[in-house]
């Protein structure tokens, strides 16, 4: 009987990326000392070099390490599992029962599972353009259909949604610690450690900077194994004090909630302020290309069983959380759903801190993938000096500081992220890479993938402008 995830292939030989790419990596020129060859940028996943060393500690950290340095081996689908599932869930899973509350319960429920269809199905399309067009990344699939301008303009998307990516983590990590710590200090203190402008000036200085300032974060890339753990515990205390709180008298039942909450809600402002946050608890495609090239005895069916589960693991997580949110605080959920009365409850409070950890050491990731597009784009993959290294990293920091602490809650940044960034890079782009790179029998794909280009395109340009307070 196959645990979850396994595959009856995983025990054959390993055939990495092919005879085609051990040939053209075999060819490839090497580089003088002031070029740097730039992995795939959009991503973090996991390298064969980095599991090894990893192994290697494991086995002297005991057995939990070694187990799950073998489990998670890369280019395996237990391994490629686990890479996308990290790359689809994230911050936005603190805003998602909001975006379940403003549609109504079982209509914001359905809003998660269209957005896991859609995903599935872009992806799917990214997966058949990049053997189309025999391209290796997201980056790629740009260049090949619509030359050095469209390349550009991805490169920028990319870095924008990095750059507010970044942010986002920034104000929801320090939310996290503001709540823990007035479970501390009491809701009246008037300690500095209670002001988020502070927090984030704080963990800018402590954390963010210093780290981004390393030229390597190898060993931060595990943060985000941390954020998966948080998340899932999360989860299930979210289900379990549920529970405790209609025991207690604390909380309505379902079936109260099923016949007082609404189940659908069309106003169209509060639509609008659902679907981004959606939108961007999804994204992860300029992720799923390198994932797919390191995939053992790469197949397209074997790729849809990793996207399949990730996604799969990632609806139920948002799912959970949702629903059990909304039926335990009803029509008072709040933005960033850590931010209701849980009445001080111990785990929630080691959550929150723990979740916060995650966030702020995934800020400079995102910062050194920032800066490596910066250079791509601008100094031909140069490597850089200390000096500069060090000013481009210093400058990108302070304006994430800058526009960090001018920023609402989470929400709001999440919000401005799924209505421009995130839907160019889930929709617009794919459904314009297949409708260039397919023939006569991907119509229909074509049909479909423009369709949805279009609708989201005017659903988060209304959303948007909506959030400017332009249209109410």
């Amino acid at each position: 009987m196959m645990a979850f995830g396994d595959d009856p292939d995983d025990g054959m030989s390993e055939c990495l990326l092919g005879e085609n790419e051990a040939g053209s990596s075999a060819s490839t020129t090497p580089l003088t000392d002031d070029f740097e060859l730039i992995s795939e940028r959009e991503t973090l996943v996991f390298e064969d070099d980095f599991f090894r060393q990893q192994q290697r500690l494991g086995k002297r950290g005991g057995f939990f390490q070694t187990y799950l340095m073998e489990k998670i081996q890369p280019g395996s689908v237990k391994g490629s599992m686990f890479t996308m599932t990290v790359a689809i869930v994230g911050a936005g899973v603190l805003a998602l029962p909001y975006a379940v509350q403003q549609a109504g319960l079982v209509l914001g429920i359905s809003l998660i599972a269209l957005g896991a269809i859609a995903t599935n199905f872009t992806l799917r399309l990214l997966l058949e353009c990049s053997d189309l067009g025999q391209a290796r990344s997201y980056m790629d699939l740009a260049s090949v259909t619509g030359g050095r301008k469209l390349a550009g303009f991805t490169q920028l998307v990319v870095c924008m949604n990095l750059f507010g990516t970044s942010i986002g983590y920034l104000v929801g990590s320090a939310e996290l610690i503001q709540l823990a710590l007035r479970t501390f200090l009491g809701s009246t203190s008037q300690s500095n450690f209670l002001d988020r402008q502070a927090l984030i000036l704080m963990l800018t200085g402590l954390l963010v900077l210093p780290l981004s300032l390393l030229r390597s974060l190898e060993t931060l890339r595990f943060s985000s194994l941390f954020s998966i753990v948080c998340i899932v515990f999360m989860a299930l205390v979210i289900v379990i004090k549920y529970f405790q709180f209609v025991h207690e008298g604390l909380a309505p039942t379902i079936a109260y909630q099923l016949k007082h909450l609404p189940l659908f809600d069309w106003r169209l402002s509060h639509l609008l302020r659902a679907v981004p946050l959606v939108v961007f608890s999804y994204t992860c495609h300029p992720n799923v290309l390198p994932i797919y090239l390191v995939l053992k005895r790469r197949s397209s069916r074997r790729m849809y069983k990793v996207m399949n589960r990730s996604i799969g693991i990632a609806t139920t997580v948002y799912s959970l959380c949702g629903f059990f949110v909304v039926v335990t605080f009803g029509e008072a959920t709040r933005s960033n759903f850590l931010k209701n009365n849980y009445h001080g409850d111990g785990a929630v409070i080691a959550g929150c801190l723990g979740f916060s950890i995650a966030l702020i050491l995934t800020v400079p990731l995102f910062v050194h993938m920032l800066r490596d597009n910066i250079r791509e784009a601008l100094l031909a993959n140069r490597r850089l000096d200390f000096v500069r290294h060090a000013g481009l990293s210093i400058l990108l920091v302070l304006a994430a500081l800058l526009v960090a602490l001018g920023s609402g809650d989470i929400a709001s940044v999440l919000g401005v992220l799924g209505a421009t960034t995130n839907p160019t890079i889930c929709f617009m782009l794919p459904a314009f890479f297949i409708i260039r790179l397919g023939g006569q029998h991907h119509r229909a794909r074509q049909a479909i993938a423009g369709l949805m280009a279009v609708v989201m395109t005017v659903v988060c340009a209304l959303s948007l402008l909506q959030q400017m307070h332009i249209i109410s």
